[in-house]
């Protein structure tokens, strides 16, 4: 009888937790879908303001505006604080997230790009379109120096490097079209 019962609790927890998964990505999937962008990356505190969308590793994630409680590297996609958006020239949009194992490590698959693999970003119902030109690595140590062409507008990724937990990766991309 006791095995029969903890047999059932195991099912019905399993069963809870799947549910819970279910619709936690459903729910991500129609914000992503239903997302308004906001005029700047200060307004809205509960909406995504853009969508990153990396098909080759099948990521597409909304993140929040600066003064968002929700724009945290441990809890989404973080845009860091020196970010300007694509719709301004020669800017710079940074953005930073986990890639270890969790159900918050959304750059987890970065390591699978390659030179000249694209990126996209929807914000104000635009979408700008990037290649990858380059990546490097960094010394994890609350200082980071990103390389770029400042000329250009660039969109820059950063994670922890997936074996060595004292470097961090980043990735940048170059905006090549916006329609």
């Amino acid at each position: 009888m006791i095995k029969l019962k903890n047999k059932f609790i195991f099912i019905l927890l399993f069963s809870s937790l799947f549910f819970i998964s279910y619709y936690e990505k459903k729910n991500e999937e129609e914000k992503i879908e239903n997302f308004t962008a906001a005029d700047t990356l200060i307004e809205q505190k509960d909406s995504y303001i853009a969508v990153l969308e990396i098909p080759k590793i099948n990521l597409k994630k909304g993140f929040y505006s600066l003064n968002s409680t929700l724009n945290n590297v441990d809890k989404n996609i973080q845009v860091i604080e020196t970010s300007k958006m694509p719709d301004i020239e020669n800017s710079n949009l940074i953005l930073a997230s986990h890639s270890g194992t969790s159900k918050i490590a959304y750059f987890k698959n970065l390591f699978r790009l390659e030179k000249e693999d694209i990126a996209y970003i929807y914000y104000k119902g635009k979408k700008y379109e990037y290649q990858l030109q380059y990546v490097y690595n960094e010394k994890k140590d609350g200082n980071l120096s990103i390389r770029r062409e400042m000329n250009q507008t660039n969109l820059t990724l950063i994670t922890c490097d997936k074996k060595e937990k004292d470097i961090q990766n980043v990735y940048i991309f170059k905006q090549i079209h916006s329609f």
